[in-house]
């Protein structure tokens, strides 16, 4: 049997004292690379993202040392917490730009962009907003843009309804952002001079022009139609050649056997027509789907 006088003095020793603290610690501060759904998830929004993307990397194709991404997590302050959480999860202080283009630069891999780990801001960044939204409720991310060092900040507005202007570009000076001129002799354009492009909307699209060669980049839809064009081409040089050789077997007599051949060549060629178009499409479809995973944009 335990001591009573034991228990009596435990007790009194327990009531006498202070209320024990218990302190938890917090969860750590994660930095995902991702929340778990598609961003943005309006079709006008994200289509136009895709097209500028893609357009972009066709501009730097042939550069190895330029990262174009887009919605991705780029963390800005570390062991700092944002006040959103992803997946109920405390988070690094954080933004997603729909496009940023980091010039002489490698990711390596890494699937979000932490500023003290990158060693440099992105130089340039592009907001596609909603079309409900206006150009004039990104003044606080464009605040912050300019603090990181973001070299140029465009807004682009996909909704030609929407009135007001459409695509807005500012580069950072000592004192901040300034809004950028419209492009001379480009009506509705603006120059970005750290990606050497000019940039205009066109329907629901930003059209992309390289200011070296003053040619605009194709959209994907642009690009399956002149795959298509190239293929109907190519057909029809075949099939003026082959005319001009039954003709000439034709005039030279012997209509048995050239009828016989005009037969055969009729049937290779439309056999051959049939390959190309098939192998035309399915390099075309290869190739759109490459650039969506590449972009991260799923089945749009």
């Amino acid at each position: 049997m335990a001591d009573k006088g034991i228990i009596e003095q435990y007790d009194a020793s327990d009531l006498a004292g202070e209320p024990a603290q218990w302190t938890v610690d917090p969860e750590p501060l994660e930095y995902p690379d991702s929340d778990g759904r598609f961003l943005p998830e309006n079709p006008l929004q994200a289509n136009a993202i895709v097209e500028l993307r893609s357009n972009l990397k066709q501009h730097f194709r042939r550069r190895s040392d330029v990262v174009v991404e887009g919605d991705m997590f780029l963390y800005y302050a570390e062991g700092q917490e944002d006040e959103r959480r992803v997946r109920g999860k405390r988070v690094g202080k954080f933004v997603s730009p729909n496009v940023i283009v980091v010039l002489d630069h490698d990711l390596e891999g890494r699937g979000t962009y932490k500023l003290w780990v990158e060693g440099k801001p992105p130089d340039f960044a592009m907001d596609v907003i909603s079309p409900s939204s206006e150009l004039r409720n990104h003044e606080e991310k464009k605040a912050l843009y300019a603090r990181l060092g973001i070299r140029e900040y465009f807004l682009f507005q996909p909704d030609a309804r929407r009135p007001g202007p459409r695509l807005v570009g500012y580069e950072l000076g000592e004192s901040g952002y300034r809004r950028l001129g419209p492009e001379v002799g480009l009506p509705g354009a603006v120059r970005s001079a750290v990606l050497g492009v000019s940039l205009r909307p066109k329907g629901a699209f930003l059209r992309v022009r390289d200011d070296r060669s003053g040619t605009d980049y194709l959209w994907s839809v642009e690009w399956l139609d002149s795959i298509e064009g190239d293929a109907a081409a190519r057909r029809e040089a075949v099939a003026v050649r082959q005319a001009a050789e039954l003709a000439a077997e034709l005039e030279a007599g012997g209509m048995g056997e050239a009828a016989r051949r005009a037969v055969k060549v009729a049937q290779l060629e439309a056999e051959q027509r049939a390959e190309r178009e098939l192998a035309a499409r399915k390099a075309a479809e290869a190739r759109l789907a490459d650039i969506r995973a590449r972009l991260g944009c799923g089945g749009l």
